[in-house]
């Protein structure tokens, strides 16, 4: 490693250890009250951090101290909605093994709900779904695959599953998938 890019480095680390020093408890005291739990909050303050010590040059960002405290909200806001759709009930998740044989006969008629509704999608958008749901890739990885935008594939989902909700809705099934398709409205 040269003297200069050692040097880079220092100078970089010693960005960071003065913004540490002065915004951290500020920082992790505004994250946990988007969290609710400071160790979530430490967790989320400490890879923002790691961030701005990736930066080339972290120089060039003009206002370091804004630059953290929007990248902490991005990741804070990232962990929230993962936590959101972990909690949400999924309609390509099930368990046959727990379901009572009503429950059975019940499932079988959504999955044919689904199913025709799937069959109706545009094949982008029942690609995006099935890649989502069944393989469990990222929007990211989708749209790679695929060859449109992040933003493209979370808008298929929504209206894929807008449609499986609003079909099992009709069908007086899809009761317990409502919460589910709300926290992914486009």
């Amino acid at each position: 490693m040269s003297e200069e890019s050692q040097a880079g480095q220092h100078a970089r680390a010693a960005t960071v250890e003065s913004l540490f020093r002065e915004y951290n408890q500020g920082l992790v005291r505004f994250l946990a009250s988007r969290l609710s739990s400071d160790a979530e909050a430490k967790e989320v303050a400490q890879e923002a951090y790691v961030r701005l010590l990736q930066l080339d040059q972290p120089k060039a960002v003009g206002f370091l101290r804004a630059f953290l405290f929007k990248t902490a909200t991005n990741i804070a806001t990232d962990r929230l909605r993962r936590r959101r759709l972990a909690r949400s009930v999924d309609p390509f998740d099930f368990d046959v093994y727990r379901m009572s044989p009503e429950e059975h006969v019940s499932h079988a008629e959504e999955v044919t709900i689904v199913a025709s509704c799937l069959s109706e999608l545009m094949p982008r958008c029942r690609q995006a779904v099935l890649l989502s749901r069944m393989e469990g890739k990222s929007s990211s990885e989708i749209a790679a695959e695929l060859g449109v935008t992040t933003r493209m594939v979370r808008k298929y989902i929504a209206e894929a599953l807008l449609l499986i909700r609003d079909r099992l809705q009709t069908a007086q099934l899809g009761r317990r998938w409502s919460s589910a398709v709300k926290e992914t409205k486009p």
